[in-house]
């Protein structure tokens, strides 16, 4: 059973020790038990052929059937089982010859044993092999048995099965067949995912996804080749996307939101304790492995059953599930004549044969009359991958001038979108890819304009965002609260001398350049100081309360206690911002030699943990190795974050360096405190994209806080800031930050 859960969890290289103890068991006590330790075997095959351990899973599926052979002989169900296996195995290896001599072999024994009721997979992988040998007329009848004798046709094997036969009419070059079961698949997928939201938690959501969402790349691929004359997979796929770009972040609001408005008081103490359990796990993730407590796993499996016991009670109480689901119509009525829909997607293209070709970026444009989405192909990855690519002979000040003076990036997305925008006046964009590492608005246009100030340009999440859409300001009347951070003082024990010090010598050039981003110490950042100063003194002049939190005030848990605030309040911080790049695709420096809570953030797993923010004390733990703690260390990582309800906040200010940033997974979105801070529930993100300049920062805001108050809407007031600054400064020192509503 534990080894099931590992498996069901995704935790495979768990789970493959506990298939070898469970083996090494057997073999010592139980050796006349040859089934038990045959099909041990091919299970310990299975699991290392997901973890790409070939050799290992052939030399092992082989074992299991040496074992069953010289007990039983080969006409047993047993030997048919491994022998279907092994092909299957040998498929991944492009072994093609040998797959259908094991499929073969396993529906030979079928029919010998008259198993003729459950052989719809069997039939389906011949037909891969069939269709990757380019014997498209027998893969068409082999994946029209596989669907004709599966029993169950609504679960996961029939939608591979239907997947499997659009591919073969792709062989077949049947553009009309393959259409028509690609938009069967895609309803069965879209159904499918939705139907996982009712009783999975959000960490098996996404081990389901990555697992198998990557399919949807099939129609897309589709629509390259085919782009004008099949509008039903135009309309199917935008959908898909507007489904993937909403869930995460509002699937865990969903269920929050039903269980505090029920009367449930069971309920809502299960909540609350859920939400206690999380909260004690991320504090214990960003301890050692060796350091966390023996209850540790017993924790996370309670909170694993909390979580699915709230999913499945939540949606009894509440009607909202089906708010993840938006279709075309539901945005076209939020939609003016002059508006319109800019969805970027990005995904790794198939050429004619259904090998991977290359990563495509393309856009949906939906207007108010459209009658189907338009789907227009862009332009390959690599081309943005070059454009946006650093190099060490070059200053950052530098490259990022050139990016927003010069049209090559603003030419990939918008030259093939110009026609479509005439006569529009708002564009509702939604961002993908490396397109998350680009602010749109100060993209060069139109003569000297921006896209942002030839358009009124709004930076969505997801298009579905747009449903729920209002226009934001800092409006008197809500009594709203302006909550500042700034003048943090990292240490706790940085003495009034130095940071006078640092106030006169701040006059000096080498101080016009300090960046609010920190490697190994985070420095005093006197800019901050001035910023919400100046800040607090507008606020005051207009009539807006405010609070500040600086110095060694301005903690971690402070931010915490805003959790569940009932009143509406801006958020401004002005801090360091950290974020760091996938350990296993790049590994940071030195990264082995660290000591302290930056190698646990650097080095882990969850992209959630490698972004964050810094307050006081943080220098502390930092890079010390006084790291057994789990209480306030001045480190409030994305993670954290997203546990926290928010909903109140009207804006967050993330005045730092890098907060918009994160790792990015496909249509899922930004992996970051952009994601940490939608999923707690806030309305509107500004976050920046480099490591932006102190000084510059600090009168970005100044102008943007002043307009604000002069009573322009958030979305006004934050264009004119940067158009101002746009008159005075080259664009790395204002185009850094981006609003996200």
């Amino acid at each position: 059973l534990y080894l099931n859960l590992l498996i069901s969890q995704g935790k495979l290289i768990e789970a493959e020790k506990k298939a070898l103890s469970l083996l090494d068991n057997y073999n010592q006590h139980y050796k006349q038990n040859f089934k038990d330790i045959a099909l041990g075997y091919n299970q310990l095959a299975t699991i290392q052929q997901e973890l790409l351990k070939y050799d290992l899973a052939k030399s092992n599926f082989l074992k299991a059937l040496d074992i069953i052979e010289k007990n039983d002989g080969k006409i047993n169900k047993f030997y048919a089982l491994v022998a279907s296996n092994l092909g299957v195995l040998f498929i991944d290896l492009e072994k093609y010859d040998a797959a259908e001599f094991y499929l073969k072999k396993a529906l030979e024994i079928k029919n010998i044993l008259d198993l003729n009721t459950d052989n719809s997979a069997l039939y389906s992988n011949l037909a891969t092999v069939y269709q990757k040998t380019n014997r498209c007329d027998e893969a068409e009848k082999y994946n029209l048995k596989s669907i004709e004798n599966l029993e169950n046709q609504f679960g996961e094997s029939y939608r591979t099965k239907i997947l499997n036969t659009a591919l073969t009419y792709n062989c077949l070059k049947n553009n009309q067949k393959e259409f028509e079961y690609l938009l069967i698949f895609s309803t069965l997928l879209k159904s499918k995912v939705i139907e996982i939201t009712n009783y999975l938690t959000n960490f098996e959501i996404d081990q389901y996804l990555q697992k198998f969402i990557h399919q949807k790349i099939y129609s897309l691929s589709f629509l390259i080749k085919n782009p004008i004359n099949f509008d039903l997979i135009n309309n199917s796929c935008f959908e898909d996307d507007l489904l993937l770009k909403n869930l995460f972040i509002h699937n865990q609001q969903r269920i929050s939101k039903s269980i505090n408005k029920s009367n449930n008081l069971q309920l809502k103490t299960k909540y609350w304790k859920f939400v206690d359990n999380k909260k004690q796990i991320l504090k214990y993730n960003e301890l050692p492995k060796v350091q966390r407590p023996n209850s540790y796993n017993n924790l996370i499996l309670e909170t694993e059953n909390l979580e699915k016991e709230l999913v499945v009670q939540s949606n009894y109480l509440s009607k909202v599930k089906n708010s993840l689901i938006i279709n075309l119509k539901q945005l076209q009525e939020k939609l003016k004549p002059n508006e319109v829909i800019v969805d970027f997607i990005n995904f790794l293209s198939y050429n004619s044969q259904m090998k991977p070709d290359s990563i495509v970026y393309a856009a949906f444009l939906v207007k108010k009359e459209s009658k189907f989405p338009k789907f227009i192909p862009l332009f390959e990855g690599k081309q943005l991958e070059f454009l946006l690519g650093r190099s060490k002979f070059q200053q950052d000040s530098i490259r990022i001038n050139k990016q927003y003076t010069e049209k090559a990036i603003s030419d990939l997305f918008l030259k093939p979108l110009e026609k479509e925008l005439q006569g529009i006046t708002t564009i509702y964009l939604s961002p993908t890819g490396l397109g998350h590492q680009i602010d749109f608005a100060a993209l060069p246009f139109y003569e000297n304009k921006t896209l942002g100030e030839k358009y009124k340009l709004h930076i969505l999440s997801s298009p579905a965002e747009l449903i729920d859409y209002k226009i934001s300001s800092l409006d008197k009347k809500s009594n709203i609260e302006l909550i500042l951070y700034g003048g943090i003082d990292y240490n706790k024990s940085i003495s009034k001398i130095e940071i006078d010090k640092e106030i006169v010598d701040d006059n000096n050039d080498i101080y016009e350049l300090k960046t609010r981003s920190g490697i190994t110490k985070f420095d005093y950042l006197n800019g901050t100081n001035i910023e919400v100063n100046k800040i607090q003194s507008k606020s005051a002049e207009n009539g807006f309360a405010t609070i500040i939190f600086r110095e060694d005030k301005a903690t971690e848990e402070s931010i915490k206690a805003l959790d569940g605030r009932t009143n509406p309040f801006v958020l401004h911080l002005a801090t360091h911002g950290f974020f760091f790049p996938d350990p296993q695709q790049e590994i940071p420096k030195d990264v082995f030699l660290e000591r302290g809570k930056s190698k646990i953030y650097k080095t882990s797993d969850d992209p959630m943990m490698r972004s964050g923010l810094l307050f006081a004390g943080a220098n502390n733990f930092w890079n010390k190795t006084n790291i057994n703690t789990t209480t306030d260390d001045g480190i409030l990582t994305a993670s954290e974050i997203s546990n926290l309800d928010l909903i109140n906040c009207q804006l967050v200010v993330l005045s730092a360096c890098e907060t918009g940033l994160g790792e990015v997974k496909g249509s899922e979105g930004v992996f970051g405190l952009q994601r940490a801070f939608k999923m707690a529930g806030v309305k509107n993100i500004i976050m920046s994209l480099w490591k932006v300049p102190d000084t510059q920062t600090a009168e970005l805001f100044d102008i943007f806080y002043s307009e604000c108050f002069a009573g322009k809407t958030i979305h006004e007031a934050f264009q004119t800031a940067q158009s101002k600054m746009k008159a005075k400064y080259s664009p790395y020192y204002w185009a850094g930050f981006v609003l996200l509503e």
